[in-house]
C-alpha cells in the first residue's frame, strides 16, 4: 500500500482504515493474546471486598455547656446533624496519620497489608491507605467511607474500625484540652475554699473576744448606752464603754474579714459550677458522628474488576500496535522518497 505524502503531511482516514485492514489479522493476535495474557495475570492479583459506611457529622460543642448550663432555649440542640464546616473537621479527623496508626494497630493492618515494619512504615501504611481507604461526601452532607480487604469480614471491621478511631480520637484531643482546664479551675476552687475557711475563722476569733455583728452591736450598745446616761447607771455605763472600746479596737477588721466573705460566698457557686462542668468535659465522650450505616460484610468481590482491566489493557495495546504501523509505515514512506529523490 502507498500512502500519498506529497499532498498531506498525515495520512487521512481513508488511509488508516486501510492500513487496519491490510494489518487485521496482526492487530487481532495483539488484542487477543493481550486480553489472554492480561486475564491470566489478574488470576494472580488477591481479590479485595468492599464494605461501605455512612455517617453525619455531629456539631462541635462544649457538653457541659449545652447539657448543663441554664438558659437552654438559647442553646443549639445537640441532636442536630452538623454543617459542612463540621463535616470538614470530621475529614480532617480521618486523614489524620493518628488515626492511620491507630486503625493499623487495632486491625493490625501492618501485617494484613502486609507493610513491612521498618523506618518507610508510616510512608508504605499512607500508600496503602490511599488505595484501600476511600472518603466521598454525598449530596445529601453525608460522608461515605469505604473499606477495601482481602476478606469481607476485614473490610467491614476496618470500616467500623475507623468510626471508632475518629471518635476516640476527637475525645482524645478535647480531653486534653479539658485536663488543663480541670487544672486551672480546681486550683482556684480549691483556693476559694481555704480563703472562705480562713475568713470563717477569724469571723470565729473575733466572735470569741465579743464582736457577734459589728452594726447591730453598734446599735445595740449605743441604744443601751443611751438608756444608761438617763438613769444614771455609772456601772452599766463603763461596761457598754468597755464593750463599745472592744468594737472600735475589732470592729474594722471585722468588717473588712466580713465583707471579703461575703465576695467569696457570692464566688463560690461560679466556681463551683465552672469545676462540676469541667469534670464533666473530662469524663464524657460525645461522638465525633452520627452512624447512619455501618459497615457490613460483602462477600462480592470488589478488586479485581478482570472484565475491565482486561478490556482496557488488550485496547490499549492495541492502540499501541496500531500507532507502531502507522509509524512504520511512515518511515518506509520516507526512505522511498528519499531513495528516490537520490536517484
Amino acid at each position: 500500500m502507498n500512502l500519498d505524502t506529497t499532498n498531506s503531511a498525515s495520512p487521512t482516514s481513508e488511509d488508516l482504515l486501510l492500513l487496519l485492514l491490510r494489518h487485521r489479522k496482526k492487530l487481532i493476535i495483539v488484542f487477543m493474546v493481550t486480553a489472554i495474557l492480561t486475564g491470566a495475570l489478574t488470576f494472580l492479583f488477591a481479590p479485595q471486598y468492599k464494605s461501605t459506611t455512612v455517617v453525619f457529622a455531629v456539631r462541635h460543642f462544649s457538653v457541659s455547656k449545652l447539657l448543663i448550663e441554664a438558659n437552654q432555649g438559647t442553646q443549639e440542640d445537640y441532636m442536630q446533624l452538623g454543617d459542612e464546616d463540621d463535616l470538614e473537621k470530621v475529614l480532617q479527623l480521618l486523614n489524620s496519620d493518628d488515626l492511620k496508626l491507630l486503625v493499623a494497630n487495632t486491625n493490625n493492618l501492618w501485617e494484613r497489608w502486609k507493610i513491612e515494619n521498618d523506618k518507610f512504615a508510616l510512608h508504605n501504611l499512607r500508600l496503602k491507605w490511599d488505595d484501600m481507604i476511600r472518603y466521598k461526601r454525598t449530596e445529601f452532607n453525608s460522608l461515605k467511607i469505604e473499606s477495601f480487604d482481602y476478606t469481607a469480614n476485614g473490610s467491614a471491621e476496618i470500616g467500623n474500625s475507623i468510626v471508632s478511631a475518629c471518635d476516640s480520637l476527637k475525645f482524645r484531643m478535647s480531653r486534653a484540652m479539658a485536663k488543663q482546664a480541670l487544672v486551672i479551675i480546681e486550683k482556684e476552687y480549691n483556693n476559694t475554699i481555704i480563703r472562705m475557711n480562713e475568713l470563717e475563722d477569724s469571723l470565729q476569733s473575733l466572735r470569741q473576744l465579743g464582736i457577734l455583728d459589728y452594726k447591730s452591736d453598734v446599735e445595740a450598745y449605743t441604744k443601751s448606752y443611751a438608756k444608761a446616761i438617763e438613769k444614771g447607771n455609772s456601772a452599766g455605763m463603763k461596761a457598754l464603754e468597755s464593750k463599745l472600746d472592744n468594737l472600735k479596737r475589732y470592729g474594722g477588721a471585722y468588717q473588712l474579714i466580713s465583707e471579703n466573705l461575703r465576695k467569696y460566698r457570692f464566688k463560690f457557686p461560679v466556681i463551683k459550677a465552672k469545676y462540676d462542668e469541667a469534670l464533666v468535659n473530662v469524663s464524657t465522650n460525645i461522638p465525633a458522628t452520627f452512624v447512619v450505616e455501618k459497615a457490613k460484610p460483602n462477600e462480592y468481590r470488589a478488586k479485581p474488576q478482570r472484565t475491565i482491566i482486561t478490556l482496557v489493557s488488550a485496547c490499549s495495546a492495541l492502540l499501541l500496535a496500531v500507532l507502531y504501523l502507522l509509524i512504520s509505515e511512515r518511515l518506509t514512506q520516507l526512505k522511498t522518497k528519499l531513495y528516490r529523490e537520490n536517484i
